[in-house]
């Protein structure tokens, strides 16, 4: 896509009309615990269609869906503003998929996209070598990672639910995760 293809999609947007609830000001969000779900930006893992969500849930989509600083991020605001500084975060679930650009092993690890980006900017090579991109071999076990990292983040609340799936692009089913506590 480029540009052009981006200002044709922005077009729709002229005979838009948000309608209830998504018009509803954040004063007026429900006074419960929020629902937070951290997947991948893989249009194929599309948690609206795969589990028929209703309006509600915050959803953060990143490469692999995981567990990054800014998701970090995310989810300690929203435990802060939910139902305006009245409620906090009450569950959090971790959907990554099969099929993933970063589950590809050696063709997409993090050595090769380090690789690819100190090639684009070389000037840049010895920060490139620092970053953390999430690539994995083994998708339930990059789930159980994300999972630990959100339940240790010591500025979520301690009694946040955390739970993993893996979402099967063939069939679009997803399957629980389970952590051993």
């Amino acid at each position: 896509m480029s540009a052009v293809d981006i200002r044709a999609l922005a077009k729709n947007n002229d005979s838009y009309e948000a309608q209830p609830p998504h018009n509803m000001r954040f004063s007026e969000f429900p006074n419960s615990k929020a629902i937070m779900i951290l997947t991948c930006m893989d249009p194929r893992s599309n948690p609206y269609e795969f589990w028929k969500l209703p309006f509600g849930p915050g959803i953060i989509r990143n490469a692999g869906g995981r567990a990054t600083g800014d998701a970090l991020r995310s989810m300690r605001v929203l435990s802060i503003i939910m139902a305006n500084g009245h409620n906090t975060l009450g569950a959090v679930a971790v959907v990554h998929h099969t099929d993933c650009g970063l589950y590809h092993g050696p063709n997409f690890s993090d050595e090769f996209i380090k690789g690819k980006l100190a090639e684009r900017v070389p000037e840049l090579a010895k920060e490139v070598e620092k970053m953390e991109l999430g690539s994995f071999a083994d998708v339930e076990a990059s789930v159980l990672e994300d999972m630990a990292i959100i339940k240790n983040d010591p500025y979520l609340p301690k009694d946040l639910d955390v739970l993993g799936y893996v979402h099967d692009t063939a069939t679009g089913k997803t399957r629980e995760v389970f952590r051993s506590e």
